[in-house]
């Protein structure tokens, strides 16, 4: 664990702070890539972008004070505030991108569809940085095992890195989801590949986590309960995207070679 990277002038650099910074700067270079091949305009694409790490940060942490720990937050209401000590939900981060974004790119006149699949593998890598963070930050640890990581400041014991299999989900994904990209036969397909992906390895990392403040009810945890509402939203989508939102066949030269 290393929460705290490094000092400039007296003030800490936070791991996880530093990997949302990352996360953020790879993410929107890729987007604006890919954006651009969709015929998407330079200012729209950063300007959703804008708005969804604003969205983003705001939902996660609202996320977390409503999930995790909401007595501590009526009582010292300001500590919410403190977003550099972590404390954020990725779910509820994520679902306020979909809340707010969509408006920034009406006012652009960008299909949100499109904009969802340029998006799509900044998300999955950026997704996979955080969660490293979340390592070196020594949050999001997993359940006691034989074998694993020593985590001294939590109690020295050897522990599920599940952390580290996010992370690595993250990368394995972006691939994944770029492979979609690069051959969708929809608008959409991306983003819905993402979205199912991610929902199922998430709902099985959940089974090797340990910090069980993040909520539950019933059997499962709360991100599993949303993991399963999410796959479930992607398998339905797929049909009707595919029906509605047809790629525009190839022109020219590509038809041509096609």
């Amino acid at each position: 664990m290393r929460s705290v990277l490094f000092t400039v002038f007296g003030h800490p650099v936070y791991s996880y702070g530093a990997a949302l910074a990352l996360a953020f700067a790879f993410g929107l270079w890729h987007a604006l890539r890919l954006g651009a091949r969709d015929g998407i305009k330079r200012q729209a694409t950063i300007d959703a972008a804008t708005a969804a790490m604003i969205s983003a940060l705001l939902g996660a942490r609202l996320a977390h004070v409503l999930i995790e720990d909401p007595a501590r937050f009526r009582a010292e209401p300001w500590e919410a505030l403190r977003l550099w000590e972590g404390g954020l939900v990725f779910y509820g981060g994520f679902i306020a991108c979909f809340l707010t974004v969509p408006f920034v790119l009406r006012y652009h006149k960008v299909p949100f569809w499109n904009a969802a699949d340029s998006f799509a593998p900044a998300i999955a890598i950026g997704h996979g940085i955080v969660r490293f963070g979340c390592f070196l930050n020594g949050c999001c640890y997993g359940r006691p095992a034989s074998w694993g990581l020593i985590l001294r400041e939590v109690d020295g014991q050897p522990r599920q890195p599940s952390q580290l299999y996010e992370a690595a989900f993250g990368v394995i994904f972006f691939f994944i989801v770029l492979h979609a990209w690069k051959t969708r036969r929809f608008r959409g397909q991306a983003i819905l590949v993402y979205l199912f992906c991610y929902a199922v390895a998430r709902f099985l990392i959940e089974f090797t986590r340990d910090d069980s403040e993040r909520g539950q009810f019933g059997p499962l945890y709360t991100s599993q309960w949303v993991a399963i509402g999410i796959a479930i939203t992607s398998a339905v989508l797929w049909p009707w995207l595919r029906r509605t939102q047809p790629m525009p066949p190839p022109s020219g030269a590509t038809a041509q070679a096609a």
